[in-house]
């Protein structure tokens, strides 16, 4: 689901719709989604469900420069 078109369609007008209310220095410009969960078994979530932010921008960095470049 995560390659398809109609979901990523999908989750654009959601966004577009979160972003009608709000100025454009808050709006969602750029979101990437992910091929898969984050998970505490992969190092990604703490046990209590916290994203352990470092790990996840060494794992996805490819996606986060493509969003940003090399200044993530």
């Amino acid at each position: 689901l995560a390659a398809s078109d109609e979901v990523r369609a999908l989750i654009q007008d959601a966004f577009n719709q979160l972003n009608a209310d709000l100025p454009s220095y808050e709006t969602i410009k750029k979101f990437e989604i992910l091929p898969r969960d984050l998970t505490v078994e992969d190092g990604e979530l703490t046990p209590t469900l916290k994203v352990k932010r470092n790990v996840v921008e060494k794992k996805f960095a490819e996606d986060l420069e493509s969003m940003y470049g090399e200044s993530f």
